[in-house]
């Protein structure tokens, strides 16, 4: 039975891809890398993280550094981002139905809490913070032994390539939703355990899963 569901935050949670692209392009000339044309956006969201990243030469060990500045600079756009109405009503029919709620995230807690604040989502009961960006799987694998949390219990879900690798390492299921930053057939490359194309199907998910 699900009784913990881990949400990824940017593209899942919140539409932050506008967002997140002019990042990347301000910090472009700092780190020494090529700028995304707006022609190459979907392009960009059909490849895995790492070969986007060979794709426009970031120097992979930059990249911590890139996010931390990517991060700071996000707090100022906090207040204009948007979660769909559909998506909220669904959190909050999971958190009715007593269900554990966490959230994971390269970005800081303070820009998610800020964030849940605004839109009066104040339902998540823990939020991780996952400093390697190629390493989800070792926060998640950390969050769920401190929590005694069963592998069987929990369910993750994800909008990228790379959320569904970590779930493989870490031994959980995932639920890949096609309206974040990775198109539906580079998840589907990957063979998550579910895919989602609207909040609701995260519903329906749940359902199956925990009948």
């Amino acid at each position: 039975m699900i009784r913990t569901i881990i949400f990824d935050f940017d593209g899942t949670i919140v539409d932050s891809g506008r967002v997140v692209f002019d990042l990347f392009n301000k910090f472009a000339d700092k780190y020494d890398y090529k700028r995304v044309p707006e022609r190459d956006a979907e392009l960009i969201r059909s490849l895995p993280v790492r070969e986007r990243f060979k794709m426009l030469k970031v120097p992979v060990h930059k990249v911590p550094l890139l996010t931390m500045d990517v991060v700071r600079k996000y707090k100022e756009a906090i207040p204009n981002l948007k979660i769909s109405h559909e998506l909220k009503n669904v959190l909050k029919e999971l958190k009715n139905r007593g269900v554990n709620l966490i959230l994971i995230s390269a970005n800081s807690k303070e820009n998610i809490k800020q964030f849940l604040k605004i839109n009066q989502m104040e339902w998540f009961d823990d939020v991780i913070t996952a400093n390697r960006f190629f390493g989800r799987h070792l926060a998640i694998n950390s969050y769920l032994k401190t929590a005694g949390i069963s592998r069987d219990d929990v369910v993750f879900v994800g909008d990228e390539h790379r959320d569904i690798l970590a779930c493989r390492k870490s031994q959980i299921k995932i639920i890949s939703v096609t309206w974040g930053y990775d198109l539906e057939r580079l998840l589907r490359q990957s063979d998550p355990d579910y895919i989602a194309r609207k909040p609701s199907d995260i519903l329906n998910i749940i359902a199956g899963a925990s009948a």
